[in-house]
């Protein structure tokens, strides 16, 4: 099993976004997955809830487990999240995936989410887990994406990946799909940003596929 955390403790950054697409990439591929949603708003829980019954079956859940089934588990977490609650599941995480936007608000909550979260990770685990950011409604020619460059240098924290802001995410979640699920050439940008992440999540740099 693969655990995946996506987190930031900054609202509003495209966590949700993230976990709902990956886990949909996930049950296209007919991965077993299990989405994990930890925020009280629950919106990860209603959108896998309204998944049309032909969509590929996600293990949807509202608390931390330990019997699950599937090879992927990927924890949507919310905002202000405590962590000296969440020790325990960083440290079993394999990838840790931060979005974050183009903005200093978002650089300085960062800044201090990340300096805490290598505090919270064990000695000989430092090495396995990998933390990365998405740079999220931004665009690799923009200005505002050489500052998120600037910002993950600084931390020593790779880009993995720059997400344009589309509403092709928009119309997927309305229909309870992934832009991996969503029928048209219309999704084919926003799927061509995921490549890197996708790979990312499963701890690889290559393009390499996705295997169970």
């Amino acid at each position: 099993m693969r655990s995946i955390l996506v987190v930031n403790p900054k609202g509003g950054c495209g966590k949700t976004t993230i976990a709902t697409n990956l886990a949909g990439y996930y049950a296209q591929k007919n991965i077993p997955v299990s989405l994990v949603d930890l925020d009280q708003q629950r919106s990860s829980y209603q959108w896998a809830k309204s998944r049309p019954a032909s969509a590929g079956e996600i293990d949807i859940r509202t608390e931390i487990a330990d019997d699950y089934s599937t090879k992927r588990v990927i924890y949507d977490c919310p905002a202000q999240i405590h962590l000296g609650l969440t020790t325990d599941l960083i440290n079993k995480s394999d990838v840790i995936i931060m979005p974050i936007n183009p903005s200093i608000i978002d650089h300085r909550a960062a800044f201090k989410f990340i300096f805490d979260i290598r505090g919270l990770i064990r000695a000989d685990l430092c090495k396995k887990i990998k933390i990365g950011l998405v740079a999220n409604r931004t665009n690799a020619k923009f200005k505002s994406y050489t500052e998120v460059e600037k910002f993950a240098s600084m931390m020593q924290t790779p880009v993995v990946a720059s997400l344009r802001n589309s509403q092709n995410y928009v119309g997927a979640a309305e229909a309870g799909l992934s832009i991996f699920e969503m029928p048209g050439q219309k999704m084919r940008p926003d799927r061509e940003q995921w490549r890197s992440l996708n790979y990312w999540a499963e701890g690889k740099l290559l393009k390499k596929t996705v295997g169970a």
